[in-house]
C-alpha cells in the first residue's frame, strides 16, 4: 500500500487533524501546509495546485478539500472528499507519527464539512 506523509494543522478535522501532505518521498510532503495552518488559505491553494502532483492523489485532494472548506466553498470540499474516496484506499502518516486510512480521514473531513465544523 502506498504510503503518505501528511501534517495535522489547526483546522481540526477530528481524526485525524486536517491532513496537509503528499507522498513522499517524490514530491514535497506538505505543499501548503504551512499556508493552511497560518490561515493563508490562497497562498495554500496556489501552492497545492503547482505542486508535481497527480491531480487524484488522495492527500492532494485532502488538502485542497480543507483549503475549499476554510474559504466558504464546501461543494468544491465535498468534491475533493469524495474523489479521495473513489480512489484506492492509501496509508497517511499524520504530524504526529499516527497512521490512518486515506479513506477513513476523507470520510471524517466529509461528515465535519456536512455538520458545518470544519468550515470558517
Amino acid at each position: 500500500m502506498k504510503q503518505v506523509i501528511a501534517i495535522l494543522s489547526a483546522a481540526g478535522l477530528v481524526l485525524p487533524s486536517a491532513v496537509l501532505a503528499q507522498p513522499a518521498p517524490y514530491n514535497d510532503p506538505t505543499p501548503g501546509s504551512a499556508s493552511i495552518m497560518s490561515s493563508n488559505y490562497s497562498a495554500a491553494e496556489n501552492e497545492i495546485r503547482s505542486a508535481d502532483v497527480s491531480p487524484y492523489d488522495p492527500a492532494r485532494s485532502i488538502n485542497l478539500g480543507v483549503v475549499f472548506a476554510k474559504t466558504g466553498h464546501p461543494d468544491k470540499a465535498a468534491r475533493e472528499f469524495r474523489q479521495v474516496l473513489r480512489e484506492d484506499d492509501v496509508q497517511i502518516v499524520v504530524a504526529n507519527g499516527k497512521t490512518y486510512s486515506s479513506h477513513d480521514v476523507a470520510s471524517r473531513a466529509l461528515a465535519q464539512l456536512e455538520a458545518g465544523t470544519l468550515g470558517k
